[in-house]
Parts: C-alpha cells; structure tokens; sequence
C-alpha cells in the first residue's frame, strides 16, 4: 500500500505528519518573526541583525560535532533532542525584551538548527533504506513546501491581529509543533536501522581530513546558491534594476513554491545512485546558468518582455533547485561511510549552511549591484561547478573508500 500523492509506502505516513507539523510551525515562525522581533520584543533592527548572526555563526560551529552525535546515540534519540531542544529555544523567546536576553536564545536557537537536516536525512535512511531513501527526502521536501505556506498564511492572520498575545503566538506555536513533531517522531519505525560493527571513533572528525570530500561539498554550496538567488536577489534585481512592476514578485515566489510541489518527486525519479546524483547535479548547473543568463538581459528589455524574461528565469531557477535538491541528497548519502553517516552528512551540509550565511552578501554585492555582466559571470561559474563535479565525486568516493573499506562493505542497508 502506498501514498499515491507522494509515492510513498504507507508505512512513512506518519514522518510525513511530522514533516507536516515541523514545516507549518517553521513557517508561521519565518512569515512572522520580523514583526516579532521589533514589535512583540522591541528590538531594534540592527540588534535582530546581530543576534541572529551570531546564532547562525554558531549553528556553523556545532553542526559537525551534533551529526558526530547522532553516529554515537542514534538518529532517533539525536532527532527527538533537537526537536525538543529547538521547542524550548522557542518557549524562551517568549520572555525576550532586551538585547542581552535576545542574543542568548537566539544562540540556544540557533546551534541546533542547521544540523536538522542531516540528522533528518541520516533518520529517513535509518527508516526506509537505501533504495527508496531520496523518494522519501523529496517527499518530505514536498510536505515541507506545504507546511510552509500554511504556516505563512496563520502568519498573516496572527499579524492582522497585532497585539503582543498575537506576536507571542507565533513563538509558542512554534515551540508546540516542535514538540509535537518531537513526540510522533519517537515512534517512526527505523526499519533499516543497524548497529555499527564498532563504536565511532571519538576525536577529530575523518570527514574534515578527506580533502576531495570537502571539495565536493565547496563545489555543492555553489548550486546552493539558488536559496539567496530566490529570496533576495531576483526580487531586488527586479524592484531595483528593471522595467517591471514589483508586485511581480509575489506570484514568481509562488510560481516557485508550486513547481517545488509538483515536482520535486518526479524531479528525484533516478537519483538512487551515485551517478543519478550526479547527473542530478549537472542538470542543476545548466538551469542556474540559463536562470542567470535570462535574468541578466532582463534589465535591457521593455516591461512585456521583461516579465516573460523574469518568468522564465524563475521556472529554470526552480528546475535547478530541484535538481540540486535531488543530486546532493543522492551524492552525500552515497559518500557517507555508514558508521560515520551522522558526521559525513553534517560536515556536506556545511557548504549549505555557510551559503545561508554568506550567500545574501554574495548575491546582493557581488552581483545584483555589478548589473548584466555579473549575472552572466555567475551563470558561468554555476557552467563550471557542474563541469568538475563527476571528477570531484569519483575522486571523494576513491578517498573515502580507501579509508573506510570495512565500513563500505555494509552501506547497502
């Protein structure tokens, strides 16, 4: 029996709720945080701005040591920890009202965030296996797409409000599905869990020794970079440097969350292997690169064909994305040695988490204040990622099977 919508076996069903409840509360807290921050806790923008740097410096910080956690305790125990870890973060900040107290939860906040995602994707191949774990990672990114929109929306109702027991709402509804989620995940079945012939080594990690891994990581934080691409720097290019009304953005954004939604499943069909990854990925590149090139001569145009320009640039952004999304799962599990699958899978994502922290700079500076040239500058950087990034791959997975040749003999799952 299966999910039909999803493609899934009836038996993920419930990590599907969960994804359902996480990503609503993530979205009501995303949608509403800046009127939390300045209206409900009276900070001022450049304290928000400080804090939350300082937050996400320190995600980086412990995003390897908590995926070295989750080798030694277990997926599910490291999972259930940082859902029940980031719901009290969010209970604290209903007690925030001054600068000091802000950047202390904020950090509490901020050090288990960005190690959800490989603790969640070490705790999808623990629960399914290796053959249908990347259907049920795009699964969970569709639920998740779903889950954020509803969240914006309660968002937008909460705001009309406008009262601080309506700001404080969108914390503690935040922390609620937090728990909650933390609760139904305690009972998902790992039906392809297994125990390491020995306990992982404490010390150093490995993975930050295997210098080709860590360049594949470099080179994925490259296709990452459709993230600031879409939230900050097509809507700025658009209200700043063309021809087009910017009430476009809105339904671009859109635009974007619908194709996620329809397609991220079908997108990831093939991706199972190392070589679906990485095919994956270079599809990846030619989309970010044609999405580039398109927006680049947007700012030329007149506003009708500006418009069909910024349109057809969102839906080859979107292609890339979901290639990317579906490639880098696929290249980062098959790298991961499986009694180190926690640290290997963190220490991929940092390429990701540095990109959510530098990206916005990169993007805003480095390209849409340059103009034309630089757009067409990025889409052949995004043209050579996609280039090296077969010989990267076989170059890592050389290194690391060298190194872990036990460990690989038991990766089937």
């Amino acid at each position: 029996m299966r999910i039909p919508w999803l493609g899934l076996p009836a038996r993920s069903g419930l990590l599907v709720v969960v994804g359902l409840i996480d990503s609503t509360g993530t979205g009501l807290f995303i949608a509403g945080s800046a009127v939390f921050y300045t209206a409900g806790a009276g900070l001022s923008i450049a304290e928000v701005g400080i804090g939350l740097t300082v937050a996400g410096l320190c995600g980086l910080v412990a995003l390897t040591p908590l995926g070295m956690l989750a080798d030694r305790i277990g997926p599910r125990p490291a999972a259930v920890l940082l859902h029940f870890w980031r719901a009290a973060g969010f209970f604290a900040y209903a007690f925030v009202h001054d600068f000091v107290t802000f950047l202390i939860v904020a950090v509490v906040v901020g050090i288990p965030a960005r190690a959800v995602d490989p603790v969640n994707q070490m705790y999808v191949d623990r629960h399914i296996g290796k053959e249908l774990r990347t259907g049920v990672m795009a699964a969970f990114r569709v639920v998740a797409n779903v889950g954020f929109t509803l969240g914006a929306l309660l968002a937008t109702v909460i705001m009309a409000i406008g009262t601080r027991p309506a700001f404080l709402a969108i914390v503690l509804g935040d922390a609620l599905t937090f728990v909650l989620a933390g609760i139904l995940l305690a009972k998902v079945p790992l039906m392809a869990d297994y125990t390491p012939t020995r306990r992982t080594v404490r010390g150093w990690p490995t993975s930050l020794r295997q210098g080709r891994f860590l360049g594949v990581a470099a080179l994925h934080a490259v296709f990452v970079l459709h993230i600031p691409l879409l939230s900050i720097g097509i809507p700025l290019w658009i209200t700043e440097h063309t021809s087009a009304p910017p009430l476009i953005v809105g339904p671009l954004i859109v635009l974007n969350t619908i194709l996620v939604i329809l397609l991220q499943v079908p997108f990831s069909k093939g991706t199972e292997t190392r070589e679906g990854g990485v095919r994956a990925l270079r599809l990846a590149s030619l989309s970010l690169a044609g999405c580039a090139a398109v927006v680049a001569f947007s700012g030329e145009t007149p506003t009708a064909l500006t418009i069909v320009l910024l349109a057809a640039g969102m839906v080859l952004l979107t292609f890339g994305e979901l290639f990317q999304v579906a490639g880098g799962i696929s290249v980062s599990y098959d790298l991961a040695p499986r009694d180190r699958q926690g640290e290997y899978l963190a220490v991929f994502s940092l390429g990701t988490a540095a990109m959510y922290t530098v990206g916005p700079a990169l993007v805003t500076i480095g390209v849409v204040e340059r103009g034309m040239f630089a757009w067409l500058g990025l889409a052949a950087v995004f043209g050579v990622a996609g280039f090296f990034i077969r010989p990267a791959v076989e170059a890592a997975a050389a290194q690391i099977e060298k190194a872990h040749p036990k460990v690989e003999a038991h990766h089937a799952g």
